[in-house]
């Protein structure tokens, strides 16, 4: 049995500014049903993103820049999958606007040695060409740059996106194709002021699959089958097609079809939470890191009047980060897509919610 360690220590509590509250968790219009006994906590959101630049389905997915300098000055990466990238800091505020493509997910890690210099790269999948696009981002200038041409997929159309960077020093990037569930992992080296990427495994999911997550310290893989299952891997290149289910559709911890985004959140010792978008109920399922992945509970983002900031549905991609960002997100920042921004007539866009709420909200449903 592995040992649980809590959620979060009783004094945050006290930093929850809406009372969370359970309730049998509803299923979206036209989705599956979904155990009564299942509760859902509600955790608010503290800030949202400006909207994307398109109309209709086009926020996607988000990833975050840690600031280990000036944490409250860290950054968001999100795709607006009709037309390219934005770049957001902590408030929502947007600082860039790139169109370069039907960009869908998004993902980055620090440290990369580029042209002999450490870098933030930056990937995204993109659906006009069909290839992985890499930039960089300058944190100080507020800027995300192209690195030349992207590199081909071979897919017919890349949808999920995931980096991986191995305690060898390596990176990887995995990429899904839309339809098939064929993942196929490419390791990434420097080629001058270029990225070089080589070609190292190919997976067979199953069905359609696109939220990913590599955990750079367990070496683990999880990706969502969208209709099945969510799914644990080795993240290494000789990891083999061998996988574990986490959790599946259908089954009594409430997920519903569609599975979208997944994130992790890393704490120490191996300790910390994986989050998934469990799409058609409209909430996310959260896991345990370490162990077998325990089902956690479940929570839904709602609207917070006194902010002014709407809740989330239709979640496609999110992520976390454990880190401190500031006073304001002490254990760490969520940030989650909204397919029906409100009002109604609004661009899609991203919410931003604190760790600290939302592990106060499942204390209470676990009893830690």
């Amino acid at each position: 049995m592995t040992r649980r360690m809590p959620l979060r220590f009783a004094l945050l509590i006290l930093a929850v500014s809406v009372t969370a509250c359970a309730r049998p968790v509803q299923p979206a219009a036209g989705a599956g049903a979904v155990p009564a006994a299942v509760a859902v906590r509600a955790v608010p959101p503290i800030a949202e993103t400006a909207p994307v630049a398109t109309e209709g389905d086009a926020a996607d997915d988000p990833a975050i820049w840690f600031n280990a300098e000036a944490p409250a000055q860290s950054l968001v990466v999100a795709t607006d999958k009709q037309r390219g990238l934005h770049l957001y800091d902590l408030a929502g505020g947007e600082l860039q606007a790139l169109p370069d493509g039907r960009l869908n997910n998004v993902d980055l890690r620090d440290g990369f040695m580029l042209d002999g210099r450490r870098t933030v790269l930056v990937a995204a999948s993109n659906r006009s060409d069909n290839t992985i696009a890499f930039y960089t981002l300058d944190p100080e200038a507020h800027r995300l740059s192209r690195l030349g041409a992207g590199v081909p997929t071979g897919f017919r159309e890349p949808y999920g996106l995931c980096l991986y960077a191995s305690r060898d020093g390596a990176f990887y990037v995995f990429v899904n194709d839309a339809g098939s569930g064929r993942v196929r992992q490419w390791r990434l080296q420097a080629d001058g002021p270029r990225i070089a990427a080589e070609l190292v495994r190919e997976l067979v999911v199953g069905s359609q699959a696109e939220g990913c997550a590599a955990d750079d310290d367990t070496g683990d893989l999880y990706v969502a089958e969208e209709d099945v299952a969510l799914w644990r891997y080795r993240a290494d290149p000789d990891g083999g097609s061998g996988r574990r289910q986490v959790d599946r559709v259908g089954g009594p911890n409430g997920l519903v079809a569609d599975l979208e985004g997944v994130a992790i959140w890393r704490g120490p010792g191996g300790h910390g939470f994986i989050i998934v978008s469990n799409q058609g109920a409209n909430n996310y399922a959260v896991y345990r890191r370490e162990g077998d992945n325990d089902f956690v509970g479940l929570f839904e983002v709602v609207a917070d009047t006194a902010r002014g900031v709407d809740g989330t549905a239709e979640t496609d991609g999110l992520e976390v980060t454990s880190h401190a960002l500031g006073d304001r997100l002490p254990d760490g920042l969520l940030v989650v897509q909204d397919g029906r921004n409100e009002p109604p007539g609004l661009r899609q866009n991203f919410k931003l919610v604190s760790w600290s709420e939302v592990a106060a909200a499942l204390d209470r449903q676990t009893g830690d």
